[in-house]
């Protein structure tokens, strides 16, 4: 169930722009050459990373799929009552995606000088999912103590 009071759709929207945006910048790496895909890479803290067929494969079908994820918070954003059964997943997902990031970094003992963005990728994922969540889990308790 949506949100219907306006203040809370808006807030539901916002974190649907803000996943819209932040998967939908990763088709940077679908739409560019390998070698300015890995510039990009080694600004983010990657060493350097000769070419490789695969490699640039999996980046390719990495970067399409994270991007197809921004187009669908993109359209859910859109026309929210036409994919409330995505906006019910969107919310878990992010939150999922942060706990792996955060396990990730603390096996990889990463650091900000090490892997500068890791924490704005844990923290973009906390937010959205706050947001898509938030208003949703309201919704569900105005309901619930409705009936």
């Amino acid at each position: 169930m949506l949100p219907t009071s306006r203040v809370w759709l808006n807030v539901l929207r916002l974190g649907l722009l803000a996943s819209a945006v932040g998967w939908g910048i990763s088709f940077f790496f679908t739409f560019s050459t390998w070698e300015i895909a890995t510039n990009q890479l080694y600004d983010m803290g990657a060493n350097t990373i000769p070419y490789d067929p695969l490699l640039n494969y999996w980046l390719k079908m990495a970067s399409a799929a994270f991007g197809c994820i921004g187009i669908a918070s993109a359209l859910a954003c859109a026309r929210p009552h036409a994919f409330v059964g995505l906006i019910r997943l969107l919310g878990p997902f992010h939150f999922f995606i942060a706990v792996t990031l955060a396990v990730a970094a603390y096996q990889n003992h990463l650091t900000p000088n090490l892997h500068p963005t890791f924490i704005p990728d844990i923290t973009f994922c906390l937010i959205a999912g706050t947001l898509i969540q938030l208003p949703l889990v309201r919704e569900w308790k105005v309901a619930r103590k409705n009936h």
